[in-house]
């Protein structure tokens, strides 16, 4: 069986060079991407990884499809993933960008990216790759689910204002397609609803999710007359974001704060946030891949938060 190493000693080239490469990550030129992509398919290459552990185990190729590597949340995510994934004979790729078609050779998919289009993932599952999706809920056949409790998560975070007499609100959500921002804004909805207050008293922005979204998003804000008792943030580089520029303009008002995923808070940032446990949610995500690699079964498991208080 053709290996990664046999097309790396018949190029010339590293074998982590061909994998990327079969994986058409962007970081590598696209001349070089061909060759390897060319020389595959001479030397009859079957489209797994082909590569061994030292005891002569198969070892399997996964692939996390993300759109960015910026933000607080994928460092730990993401060495976890490696980690558990390397006691169970897998290794992870990373695939920045929302093309999963162009993704030739691997053996199973994590999508944490929401602009990964759901055809895409039926033809990813019509080839008989595993996918687990970390982003969304979703019907489709063969695929499983692990996702946070985005809705409970942003619904907490929001009694946690009405709770200290916030009675006008400002939601910052993520981009319009993301589904962790909708599901979060529902939360915020739903506790606004339970509590009576009208949602006219609310009012919706959305961002991109950055630290610097954060920053303009508060500008806005600050040039309308009556500001806002709260302001509920989809994440916590936003609500960061939102914190600095509020002390940057010297805003006497003590406007709440909250957040959502449990980012360390940058210095002198205090609010409210919905804590993810990031080490768990990555190695759930790899067991529920684990046990499609050996069963084919499908789950669906939602991942709980917990509120926590960064205000100190």
């Amino acid at each position: 069986m053709i290996r990664l190493t046999d097309i790396a000693e018949h190029l010339g080239l590293s074998v982590t060079t061909v994998s990327y490469s079969l994986n058409n990550d962007q970081r590598i030129p696209p001349a070089t991407r061909q060759r390897v992509i060319d020389a595959a398919r001479e030397l009859g290459y079957t489209g797994k990884s082909g590569r061994t552990t030292s005891s002569g185990d198969y070892l399997k190729q996964v692939v996390l499809c993300i759109n960015s590597l910026s933000g607080g949340i994928y460092n730990e995510l993401i060495s976890e993933m490696k980690s558990t994934l390397k006691v169970n004979n897998c290794e992870l790729m990373i695939y920045l960008g929302s093309n999963i078609s162009q993704i030739k050779w691997l053996d199973g998919l994590f999508v944490l990216n929401s602009r990964v289009s759901t055809n895409d993932i039926i033809k990813m599952t019509n080839r008989r790759i595993p996918v687990v999706v970390m982003d969304r809920e979703t019907t489709i056949d063969n695929t499983s689910r692990v996702t946070l409790d985005n809705f409970g998560g942003c619904y907490e975070t929001t009694l946690y204002a009405l709770n200290a007499g916030a009675k006008s609100f400002v939601f910052i959500g993520g981009p319009k397609e993301s589904f962790e921002s909708r599901l979060r804004y529902n939360g915020f909805i739903k506790a606004l609803d339970d509590n009576k207050i009208a949602t006219s008293e609310s009012s919706l922005l959305q961002t991109d999710f950055s630290f610097e979204g954060g920053i303009k998003a508060c500008r806005f804000i600050l040039e309308e007359s009556a500001l806002p008792d709260a302001i509920i943030c989809a994440n916590d580089e936003t609500a960061m974001g939102i914190i600095t520029e509020l002390k940057r303009q010297n805003i006497r008002k003590n406007i709440i704060v909250t957040g959502f995923d449990g980012v360390p808070p940058k210095d002198g940032c205090r609010f409210v946030t919905a804590k993810v446990d990031r080490k768990y949610w990555a190695s759930t995500a790899v067991y529920t891949m684990i046990k499609k690699f050996e069963h084919g079964t499908d789950q669906n498991i939602k991942v709980p938060v917990k509120e926590i208080d960064y205000n100190y």
